[in-house]
């Protein structure tokens, strides 16, 4: 059973500098029992295509991203409409193309504005609440986990470090949403004046949902999800993946978690492995990738395999009951919803997916242009 942390003063008091006032940390909250046992306890071998997605006309259109070369990513949407991205900036020199940090950007329907973030610093994920609060979550020039630079009413505050309570915030594998990051067995969440800092029952790499109904999952299906009741955080069993008979080195890596209700919540991922006696062109083992859709309907999961060729990477919801999936070409973007998929692509390449709370509107985030030649940013919309 996993339980909160209460961050210590002196690293809450660091954190509070974001919203320019000091607060206390938050209480400790010990997290409720785990579910029930998953059912079913193993999904089947990967065997024909579940999804079975038609081909359809894209419904993205592009908006506009800014101006100079450069990419889009680390992408998050606040409620009301602004839309928060890390920005690098591409030249090139003598030397051959230069890549740098833009800073974060925001967009607000009609321009952008772009904020300096601090030196050195990486950026692991975005998380926002509105067009005038937005933190960054990364590491700094010495490589220290933890930091987490805001933007507060138009004015970005230095980079703050929290202490053992959430050490793994900034990390690789860190996620955002609205007012949550997750890292590890690690979270934080802003109650609108302070950072509350709460221990996972299960190591998380993904986050997903909305208010008192959020979910997280890990980088493999061994561990269990995690839900968000509203008042503490919940284990919840996934089944155990099945390798193809005869493979070698299967391994499976969970991409994402879209929550559309309560009872309906999808957990996307994908397998690989090597097939005995196949090989590529080059003489190499050759590597077979299959998508994995795991869904939740508040009682049992069921499990679909998608076609082989790439694995599912990022999942948002629709605002219509269905979701967005991105899989690892990188362009094409899965749709699912009344129980029907269908697949589209966009004309670049995608980093991050978001959703606008409480609409139908859900972005993409990435760049145009070749890979290794000056790319342009680029931003594009559904609903």
């Amino acid at each position: 059973m996993g339980r909160s942390v209460r961050a210590r003063a002196a690293g809450v008091g660091m954190l509070v500098a974001l919203s320019a006032c000091a607060a206390p940390a938050g209480r400790d909250v010990a997290s409720a029992p785990p579910a029930s046992p998953t059912v079913p306890a193993r999904c089947s071998e990967p065997g024909g295509d579940d999804l079975r997605a038609e081909p359809v006309r894209s419904p993205w259109r592009a908006i506009p991203a800014g101006e100079g070369h450069g990419t889009l990513d680390r992408l998050a949407v606040s409620a009301d409409g602004a839309v928060w991205a890390v920005r690098s900036v591409q030249r090139e020199t003598s030397a051959g193309m230069e890549t740098t940090p833009g800073g974060l950007s925001r967009w607000d329907g009609a321009r952008w504005r772009t904020y300096a973030l601090p030196s050195g610093m990486t950026v692991a994920a975005v998380g926002a609440v509105s067009g005038e609060r937005a933190w960054a979550f990364g590491t700094g020039e010495d490589e220290r986990p933890g930091l987490v630079a805001g933007v507060a009413d138009g004015a970005v505050s230095a980079p703050t470090a929290p202490e053992e309570a959430a050490s793994a915030i900034g990390l690789h594998g860190t996620a955002a949403s609205g007012p949550w990051a997750v890292s590890g067995h690690d979270a934080l969440r802003w109650d609108g004046s302070a950072w509350r800092a709460y221990r996972l029952p299960a190591p998380a790499r993904a986050l997903g949902g909305e208010g008192a109904d959020m979910w997280t999952v890990g980088e493999t299906a061994r561990d269990p999800a995690a839900r968000w009741n509203g008042a503490a955080w919940q284990a919840v069993p996934l089944p155990a993946l099945t390798a193809p008979r005869g493979a070698a080195s299967a391994r499976t890596g969970l991409g994402d978690v879209a929550v559309l209700g309560p009872d309906d919540v999808w957990v996307v991922g994908g397998m690989s492995w090597f097939p005995p006696g196949e090989y590529d062109a080059q003489g190499e083992p050759l590597e077979r990738r299959r998508p994995l859709a795991l869904h939740w309907d508040g009682s049992a999961w069921r499990c679909l395999w998608g076609p082989e060729g790439a694995a599912f990477t990022e999942a948002e919801p629709d605002g219509r009951a269905g979701l967005w999936a991105l899989d690892s070409t990188r362009s094409r973007l899965h749709h699912y919803t009344t129980g029907r998929w269908t697949t589209t692509s966009v004309p670049g390449t995608v980093t991050a997916l978001a959703r606008r709370p409480g609409t139908a509107e859900v972005y993409a985030a990435g760049w145009t242009g070749p890979e290794g030649a000056l790319t342009s940013p680029a931003l594009w919309l559904t609903r």
